[in-house]
């Protein structure tokens, strides 16, 4: 009995087990992105309603224990819609998830911490780190173009280390800073250049490759956990880390030729004769002093000077290796990069070494977080003489030179004139005017030479005191050294004459660190979700400088690399610098609070306390508020919406600041002067003790949406930005004695408004072609409402600032065209009288159309018959992007547009028109030469400029239109399929082709509507004078992963 009930024993349990393996297996598979086939590391898997989860390894794949058939995996990732499917009886499971770039999932960074998208009530956009790397481009910013609503980005020189002008939601500052905040990992980074010799943009020393995210923080609610820095916007750039699973690989590259997008239409030789001959005729010399000549080989000289000062085929290359990977309890990320560019402008070239290096590590049973991170750049740029009116600058040298002599005489030596002093008139009767110089021997002497060394490191550590709440601590540190070097050759051009050589040599080194001491809740109950945040920031800036520069030099042997001893002549010796310090301290906090995952509301306070303002004034008081609802959470709403999948109202209010003053603004100030030839002090600041911050009072109302499965993502923005305290120089009386005549108030006020629209939409998204497409565009308004002085005018050559009007309004006179019956040019006056301007005698009359060539009544063209010829910020802009894919093929087009604001071409008005013994533009071939002749070109006058073209004022005639559409980026990919690099043991192999700037549509005459000359004021924008062009550039790439 007892031996039959054993074996019935043995019998029943090993029944059991067979039954409990069969219900437990391991299930794998591989996890890929559907949009490219490639496969996703890092992927969360679990078992639906167990604790049974893993992560996805470098190649995609995974293994899981699954119990009863009846099992549900979930498979989630950032930046990928969440699927789950049921595990069966399968044992093999592959997955593609679907991109999800704008779901409100998401988790996005918002300043000391990070929410998800649909938990964030302020207006805060995003672009992935890989949508930035890889383009042809000296800094990341130059590509954030089209790409976020809100963000304008003009990128408006084709000088690589030139910074492009970056405004959030219009320009928010008239004398004060206008660009963004950027933050990188936590720090406020120094993003202005320093070089006083060469274009350098300190966010170039980011490299693109190692960015994992940049969040643009655009409204108050978003931006005033920043505070008093917070009014133009908050750009923040999050860098990578490693992900979980084996060692990662990773090696990108491309090669590049790049041409100035667009020439100018000069006169040829045989033009120019004609034209300079009519300009010296009509002023009453009668033999011509213009005459062709041939070369050595007969052939007639016809120089393009373009074709010295432009780059054919500049060729650039970039190379970055990266090395990443992760453990549960630590993660590490390491890049080393080198780029090599070649600028489209000869002269102008950026060479590159950047490395990084990341790591984090988890202790203490994971209650200690802590890590480091430390990136360094050597950066090297030379540059050129680009001054827009100076005589030896590049552009307005070659659009002038005479285009009937050469670079070289026909012995090989420079052409220049027996004084050296200018480029040489060849077979001219008359030397070229104003002194021109030979341009090639300038590009070929002369140095621009700046070095920049940059380390950017932060420390942190972050402890688990119970669950929810942590507290962190981080130090961080951005040390700049940078050096100029400036050589002037001694015969020929800026060094020539009586300098006889210069040099100029400088050490720039900047010093900031920060430290950041933060406290974080989040806690949930039930149906009420909790978060705080709270903290104290210090941060403390240095800058310095000291130079030496002299003339004279001995030699030439002793000058290229570094001013030499005694090699410079004494008396000329020049010797100075400087330092400015500024600091920070910030108390701050943040509270959330939602309701059932659908009411939302977040408020922030900060206390800004600033060096750079008096005793008393120095700190401000910054509060925001914001609401959320998620409509869609709402049961009404899933009961009877099915095609919304999220939904979700927004608004919010800040009071944000603007510190980017300048140092100590407030402070009366003394320097060094002289009294006839004595030695001694003056005056140059009047101090006010009562000067505080700008601030900006902003409002926001937005909506979120996914649709139709989360096919189609739309966002919506109306916002207002109200700013006051504007700081501006308020005059004084003369007879105060006071410097400059002016003192800094806070008077100023204007806002910017308007409207953001963003649509994204999976049009193809279920089948072998995908296809998805984005839209975004904005609308803004920017309106002056108080100046100083009882409102008056502030005035620039070709700008000005009234109450009404959008900051930076083209002034100038209002052009009537040509008079046909004798050439001159005809203008209104503000009453609406029109005038005409005899070029012969340069006086004005009163124009009668039924007597035109009548000069009877003289009249005047004065500074009040200026008016408002245009704005110049747009009033609207976005970006178009198409993403095609099918198989292994992927296809990119990204468009931008601008549109609404007028560009003032200076280039034609003082260059391309000049009415001199110089070279002009095709343009002026249409002049006005006889009676009846209907043109708009006046007649012809050897040095009329300032008479016939109103040069140094704006002018309606040179005043254009400055809408566009530019294909910024089309880029053509090839993704090499699993199988194929199984085999060659790769985990991933793309190519592709790219080009940028591939053309541009505009009714602009200029070379591009972008191009500015200054980038660092705020009032006087839409001014192209002799601006260095944009580069087409074309690309092949490789992305190689191990």
């Amino acid at each position: 009995m007892k031996r039959n009930l054993l074996k019935f024993l043995l019998f029943f349990m090993v029944l059991l087990v067979t039954k409990v393996s069969a219900q437990e297996r391991t299930v794998t598979g591989v996890v890929t992105s559907k949009d490219d086939g490639l496969p996703i590391p890092g992927v969360s898997v679990k078992v639906v309603n167990s604790k049974l989860g893993v992560s996805t390894g470098a190649d995609g794949t995974y293994s899981i224990r699954v119990g009863a058939a009846s099992a549900v995996l979930q498979f989630s990732s950032i930046g990928y819609a969440t699927q789950h499917i049921p595990a069966g009886r399968s044992m093999k499971i592959n997955v593609s998830l679907i991109s999800d770039a704008n779901a409100l999932t998401d988790v996005v960074v918002i300043g000391y911490g990070t929410a998800k998208r649909k938990d964030v009530t302020g207006s805060v956009a995003s672009i992935k780190g890989e949508d930035l790397a890889g383009k042809p481009v000296a800094s990341f910013d130059q590509a954030l173009a089209g790409k976020i609503t809100g963000v304008q980005v003009t990128n408006s020189s084709g000088i690589l280390g030139a910074a492009p002008r970056i405004r959030i939601r219009g320009t928010n500052s008239i004398s004060s800073g206008a660009d963004p905040l950027y933050v990188v990992d936590g720090m406020v980074i120094m993003s202005s250049g320093s070089s006083s010799v060469a274009s350098i943009n300190p966010l170039g020393d980011i490299n693109p490759n190692d960015i994992q995210s940049v969040d643009v923080l655009k409204d108050g609610a978003a931006t005033a956990i920043y505070g008093s820095r917070g009014a133009n916007g908050v750009i923040i750039i999050t860098t990578k880390k490693g992900v979980k699973g084996k060692t990662q690989v990773n090696y990108n590259s491309w090669f590049a030729s790049a041409n100035v997008a667009k020439r100018f239409d000069l006169l040829n030789a045989q033009e120019f004769v004609t034209i300079a001959n009519e300009k010296l005729f009509n002023a009453g010399t009668t033999t011509p002093q213009a005459v062709l000549a041939n070369d050595a080989s007969g052939n007639v000289i016809d120089t393009d000077w373009q074709d010295l000062v432009f780059n054919k085929n500049a060729f650039q290359q970039n190379h970055n290796i990266s090395f990443s990977g992760a453990t549960d309890v630590s993660n590490y990320y390491f890049s080393l990069g080198y780029a090599d560019l070649k600028g489209t402008t000869v002269g102008n070239n950026q060479t590159k070494y950047q490395f990084s290096g990341k790591f984090e590590q988890k202790a203490l049973n994971n209650y200690l977080t802590f890590g480091a991170s430390l990136t360094g750049s050597y950066v090297k740029n030379t540059g050129l003489n680009s001054g827009t009116s100076s005589l030896s600058g590049n552009i307005g040298n070659a659009i002038r030179a005479l285009p009937n002599v050469g670079a070289f005489n026909a012995d090989g030596s420079y052409n220049l004139s027996s004084d050296n002093a200018r480029l040489g008139k060849g077979a001219n009767l008359k030397e070229i005017d104003d002194n021109y110089t030979n341009i090639k021997y300038v590009l070929d002497h002369n140095i621009f030479s700046n070095q920049t060394f940059t380390l950017l490191g932060n420390a942190f550590a972050d402890i688990k005191i119970i669950d929810g709440l942590n507290l962190r601590s981080q130090i961080s540190t951005q040390n700049v050294f940078g050096e100029d070097y400036q050589y002037l050759d001694p015969l020929h051009g800026d060094g020539g004459s009586a300098t006889k050589g210069y040099e100029f040599q400088q050490y720039i080194p900047r010093f900031r660190y920060s430290w950041t001491n933060t406290a974080t809740y989040n806690k949930v109950i039930g149906d009420h979700s909790f978060g705080a945040t709270v903290g104290i920031e210090y941060q403390k800036s240095k800058d310095r400088s000291f130079y030496a520069s002299g003339s004279q030099l001995s030699s030439t042997f002793f000058s290229g690399e570094n001013i030499i001893s005694n090699s410079l002549t004494q008396s000329t010796y020049g010797i100075g610098g400087g330092v400015t310090e500024n600091a920070y301290k910030s108390y701050f906090a943040r509270a959330n609070y939602a309701f059932k995952d659908r009411y939302l509301v977040s408020g922030t306070y900060r206390i800004d306390a600033i060096s750079s303002l008096p005793l008393g004034n120095q700190s401000a008081k910054l509060p925001g508020v914001s609401v959320g609802w998620r409509v869609s959470q709402e049961d009404f709403f899933k009961d009877n919406v099915k095609f919304i999948n999220d939904l979700k109202i927004r608004g919010g209010y800040a009071k944000t600041g603007n510190t980017d003053i300048g140092n100590y603004p407030f402070a009366g100030t003394f320097g060094a002067a002289t009294y006839g030839v004595q030695s001694g002090l003056a005056y140059t600041q009047v101090g006010n003790s009562s000067l505080k911050f700008e601030t900006s009072g902003k409002y926001d109302v937005g909506i979120d949406a996914t649709m139709f499965d989360s096919r189609i993502t739309l966002t919506a923005d109306y916002f207002k930005n109200n700013v006051d305290n504007l700081i501006l120089a308020a005059p004084t009386a003369p007879s105060l004695g006071v410097p400059g005549n002016s003192i800094n108030q806070n008077v100023g006020k204007m806002y910017n408004k308007g409207y953001e629209f963003a649509i994204s939409a999976d049009i193809f998204r279920d089948s072998p072609f995908k296809w998805n497409a984005s839209f975004n565009i904005t609308f803004v308004k920017n309106k002056i409402t108080q100046l100083s002085n009882n409102n008056s005018d502030i005035t620039y050559t070709y700008n000005v600032n009234r109450v009404g009007e959008s900051i930076g309004s083209l002034y100038g006179y209002e052009y009537a065209g040509v008079n046909a019956a004798n050439g001159n040019p005809l203008y209104v006056k503000a009453n609406g009288q029109v005038i005409q301007g005899n070029i012969a005698n340069q006086t004005y009359y009163n124009y009668d159309p039924a007597n035109p060539t009548a000069l009877t009544t003289a009249t005047t063209l004065a500074a009040s018959d200026k008016k408002i010829l245009g704005q110049s910020n747009p009033t609207y802009y976005g970006g178009l992007v198409n993403n095609f894919s099918y198989k292994g093929f992927d296809l990119n087009i990204n468009m931008v547009f601008s549109g609404g604001n007028k560009v003032m071409n200076i280039t034609r008005q003082e260059s391309l028109l000049n009415q001199k013994f110089l070279n002009n533009g095709t343009e002026i071939l249409e002049r006005w030469t006889t009676p009846g002749q209907v043109t708009s070109v006046p007649k012809l006058y050897y040095g009329r400029d300032a008479f016939t073209n109103l040069t140094s004022s704006a002018s309606s005639r040179f005043v254009e239109d400055g809408k566009f559409i530019r294909a910024q980026d089309i880029i053509l990919g090839y993704s090499f399929p699993k199988l194929f690099t199984d085999k060659i043991k790769l985990n991933r192999l793309r190519i592709y082709a790219q080009v940028q700037n591939a053309f541009v549509i505009t009714p602009y005459s200029g070379l591009d509507p972008e191009l500015n000359y200054s980038t660092t004021t705020n009032s006087q924008a839409g001014l192209d004078y002799n601006t260095n062009p944009k580069a087409r550039t074309f690309l092949v790439g490789l992305n190689v992963g191990f």
